[in-house]
């Protein structure tokens, strides 16, 4: 008889927790798992699984702020749980991680049936650059709930280290299991013709990619993601053939924009907006940035590696478990311009470096960062 097993997500709109959980449910062999998806509303996740066949619920009333729908949103996964009786639930990010653990004990307790809550967080809140009295919110939350899970699963041994640190559960209750790759699924666009379609979403007119050296990002726009440092660089490398493309949307856009503008970069650097599978133009660029002050294990660092474009990264969280510094790419301290300027400036101006440090990423990902063994490991927790 196939385990059922119960996904629970916070949001909807696709990011890292959501690229996993697509993935790896639809690698799972419906022959032996029953699924059911459960997300709040925001994005396409959900119209995603539906063309994938798999079942999906939508979670009303998820809220990252602490009030009466922080309730509502327990009864919703409670009545769910009675509902569905799943063998495993399986939560992530930190509001599903949260109430969904507590909805879950206590389906636990009255039905006496021994699901097991796994909790899979991508990157802890409490390390969310916010003000000092929500991260001791978000900390206490992970440590009042942390009791009700049975296993915490990180993707980056930083995170793993950081809970035990914290004591937010016993370091035998809490495992790293990496983000990987389909490399068989992955589509790259040729560089010129990745150029040419990125260059076709350009509404800039004085913006002109084949001209110009291309250095590329692929992110939300989130606070998370330090795009404002790579402003910043952008402003202070003085070779005006360098460009940048900002693949992406979110919160920030128009704080960028009027940042872009205030330092005379309209025509260095564009802002494109949200591309489906973007993923596919990473060859367009000649060198991959990804600036964040707080990131888990990114998703579109592995992409730049498959794609073997080389990277400059910010030395955080689980970037150095994917970049080794000086061999695979060139790792910068967070929020240094400087430094991420003098980086992108070094890559760029020696090619036979640069290539050295892709074909190594190339390396580090097949043989690291596969399918196959992110999905042995998961499944051998069921």
């Amino acid at each position: 008889m196939p385990k059922k097993i119960l996904f629970i997500i916070t949001k909807s709109e696709m990011g890292g927790a959501q690229r996993f959980l697509y993935d790896f449910t639809t690698h799972l062999d419906p022959n032996n798992y029953e699924l059911l998806v459960a997300a709040g509303k925001g994005g396409e996740l959900l119209e995603k699984f539906e063309k994938s066949n798999i079942r999906t619920i939508l979670i009303k009333n998820f809220s990252n702020a602490i009030g009466i729908k922080n309730i509502q949103a327990f009864l919703e996964i409670f009545r769910l749980i009675i509902k569905f009786k799943p063998d495993i639930l399986y939560l992530l990010s930190s509001e599903a991680g949260f109430t969904g653990s507590i909805a879950g004990a206590f389906c636990r307790a009255l039905t006496k049936k021994p699901n097991k809550i796994i909790y899979r967080i991508g990157g802890w809140a409490f390390k969310e650059p916010k003000n000092v009295l929500i991260k001791k919110v978000y900390l206490w939350a992970e440590k009042i709930s942390a009791p009700f899970k049975d296993l915490i699963i990180t993707n980056s041994e930083f995170d793993r280290n950081l809970a035990i640190k914290n004591n937010i559960i016993k370091p035998e209750k809490i495992i790293v299991i990496y983000n990987s790759l389909d490399f068989d699924n992955l589509n790259f666009l040729p560089k010129k013709e990745a150029g040419k379609i990125i260059t076709s979403k350009i509404n800039n007119s004085q913006f002109i990619i084949p001209d110009s050296i291309l250095v590329g990002v692929i992110a939300n726009l989130y606070k998370n993601k330090g795009l404002i440092y790579l402003i910043f660089a952008m402003a202070k490398i003085s070779n005006d053939h360098i460009n940048a493309v900002i693949i992406g949307d979110g919160p920030e856009r128009e704080i960028l924009k009027k940042l872009i503008k205030k330092n005379n970069l309209e025509n260095k650097i564009t802002l494109i907006g949200y591309v489906a599978d973007a993923y596919k133009y990473i060859k367009a660029f000649d060198i991959f940035v990804l600036p964040s002050i707080k990131e888990g294990q990114p998703w579109t660092i592995l992409e730049a590696m498959a794609a073997e474009v080389p990277i400059v990264a910010t030395n955080i969280a689980g970037i150095p478990e994917m970049i080794e510094n000086e061999k695979s790419g060139l790792l910068v301290e967070p929020a240094d311009p400087f430094a991420l300027a003098s980086a992108i400036e070094r890559i760029l101006t020696h090619p036979s470096l640069a290539q050295e440090f892709a074909k190594n990423a190339l390396k580090t990902v097949k043989n690291k960062f596969n399918l196959t063994d992110m999905m042995r490991k998961n499944e051998k927790l069921f």
